[in-house]
């Protein structure tokens, strides 16, 4: 799934190459996705209105146009965002095109259909269910100071919290993996057991990692390119996830895998307590 680090990678892309132009035609078909796709309606608030300075909240973007009112769009398991000429050989699972005045596309490919694009009009993004239960903003410079109160009386893992997005919104597995062994704290430790002042190193390591793989366009395991068609970089600097059995970067002991909440936690024997 797509994480914060490639959904800014998207909304970088977007600012570049979408804002300040007008969208001239929206098309596409209506399928079951997290919310039902209307293309029709999301045509009648979009075409012939000029995108403004795209946003990010957690892992959604909302993408403003003039006038009042955004287009909602989440990622989900599998989806990008694509921007190709018109005139582009369309690929499979492609569900929504919007066309640009510069003769561009933003095209929202979604094979598993697990993502999203919902037209908000002014004043639903201040109750719409998915965006009011999100919590701090990781990038946002507040996450060291509130963070570790937010953890500290909670039963959880410490893993199992980081994915939580009504506490921090964005961090996705890959993430989190990583943060936990930069701090050099396992996984499974329970936040009560663990001091604030670690909590607070917890809370600094989840900042570095995410701003480092923002700044290398994200990661690419199988799917993810950014709208441009780049991969993200940050793979190559990941230090357990998807190295399970391999030595630890930092101490060389072998790296445990199991599972957690039905996604793999990687970490380390002896370096992560």
């Amino acid at each position: 799934m797509p994480e914060l680090p490639e959904v800014e990678t998207v909304r970088r892309a977007l600012a570049a190459h979408a804002a300040g132009r007008r969208v001239i035609a929206v098309v596409g078909a209506h399928v079951e996705m997290r919310r039902p796709l209307d293309p029709a309606r999301i045509a009648a608030r979009l075409v012939d209105r000029t995108v403004g300075e795209p946003r990010r909240r957690g892992k959604y973007l909302l993408l403003d146009v003039e006038g009042g009112g955004s287009l909602l769009v989440h990622l989900g398991m599998s989806g990008r965002l694509m921007l190709q000429p018109a005139d582009a050989e369309t690929v499979p699972h492609t569900h929504l095109c919007i066309r640009l005045e510069d003769g561009r596309e933003l095209r929202l490919v979604d094979p598993r259909r697990f993502g999203l694009a919902w037209w908000l009009e002014p004043g639903d993004e201040a109750r719409d269910p998915a965006l009011v239960q999100l919590g701090i903003e990781p990038l946002g410079g507040t996450l060291v100071a509130e963070l570790p109160a937010l953890l500290k009386p909670r039963r959880a893992p410490l893993k199992s919290l980081l994915l939580d997005q009504r506490l921090v919104a964005g961090v996705g597995n890959i993430y989190a993996n990583e943060a936990l062994w930069r701090a050099r704290i396992h996984p499974l430790r329970s936040p009560r057991r663990t001091s604030m002042a670690r909590l607070a190193t917890l809370a600094e390591a989840v900042e570095e990692v995410l701003a480092e793989a923002v700044e290398q366009g994200g990661t690419t395991i199988r799917d993810f390119t950014s709208p441009e068609g780049n991969f993200g970089y940050f793979a190559v600097r990941l230090a357990v996830y998807g190295r399970a059995g391999r030595p630890c970067p930092r101490c060389g002991s072998s790296l445990a895998a199991g599972v957690l909440g039905a996604r793999q936690t990687v970490w380390c024997v002896s370096c992560q307590r």
